[in-house]
């Protein structure tokens, strides 16, 4: 009965490796949620950049940004030296959101985790359009954990039957610590704007066999999921009664539910995919 509460904002923000620029253009995002995201698409500005946000009390990073036309975060590969040379001369806390990554740019990376998403392959058809599988993100998977990376594998939901992309990982024995369970969006001014937003129901479903799947996994219900709010309310209740320990971003009504049901509420400043082991330095005081 603990809940694990996360506020990216303002200690562990969000970069982009690719500024605003994007190669794929998703359907769900069209490099919208890039303009949210503080741009570092250089080695001057990367290296500027953490080191000014360790110096106003960040603690850490996500590494993101737009894909390239294989699915890649664009330049990653070309900025792991000024990824190495932040992290000795910042400490910070590196997550990275690498996308399809090979073996080469892998090694090479200097970071404590790595969020990875696993889409159906319809999703990466229909929505990414990617000509890859669901096969290539879960060798993307075992590249990064050969790497000896930290992954936390995220899970969209759209009909609320995603929990088996992650089938083959558990059946390998591999037991992440955390596994995010995300969920679709519409968003203004992209071509998946008036699709239907999954249900909580969907979204409960998800987290129940994700749960299955990896027992000793904490379950996260991630940032990403539709803001509207009773809609958000619904699927924060659901996803609670289902089972996840860890929320980015809870509304005060999720919040109110959590303390009057006995939950012990614990806060972080930063994403719902932090390992364990940096929990004591990102801790947060209650909300």
């Amino acid at each position: 009965m603990r809940l694990k509460t996360y506020y990216p904002m303002p200690k562990f923000p969000p970069l982009s490796l690719s500024g605003a620029a994007c190669k794929l253009h998703c359907r769900h995002c069209d490099a919208t949620y890039l303009g949210g995201m503080l741009p570092a698409d250089t080695t001057e500005t990367l290296l500027e950049r953490c080191r000014a946000l360790r110096q106003n009390g960040a603690l850490g990073v996500l590494l993101s940004g737009g894909s390239d036309t294989n699915g890649a975060l664009l330049n990653l590969a070309a900025m792991t030296d000024a990824i190495r040379q932040a992290k000795q001369e910042t400490g910070l806390i590196f997550n990275v959101h690498p996308g399809l990554i090979d073996a080469a740019t892998a090694a090479a990376l200097t970071v404590d985790f790595a969020s990875l998403d696993i889409p159906s392959d319809d999703v990466i058809q229909r929505v990414l359009g990617l000509d890859a599988t669901t096969a290539d993100y879960i060798a993307a998977y075992h590249t990064l954990r050969a790497a000896g990376i930290d992954v936390v594998p995220h899970v969209t939901v759209y009909n609320g039957n995603e929990a088996g992309l992650l089938r083959s990982i558990a059946a390998a024995g591999d037991m992440p610590h955390t596994v995010v369970v995300i969920v679709f969006s519409p968003t203004r001014g992209t071509p998946l704007a008036d699709a239907p937003a999954p249900g909580p129901e969907a979204v409960a479903n998800v987290v129940a066999e994700v749960k299955v799947l990896f027992p000793e996994a904490e379950i996260a219900l991630g940032c990403m999921r539709p803001r509207a709010r009773a809609l958000r309310e619904a699927i924060e209740l659901a996803a609670l009664q289902a089972g996840v320990a860890r929320m980015e971003l809870p509304s005060q009504k999720t919040l109110r539910y959590a303390r009057d049901a006995g939950y012990e509420i614990v806060s972080f400043d930063a994403c719902c995919a932090l390992p364990e082991v940096y929990e004591s330095i990102a801790l947060k005081s209650e909300v």
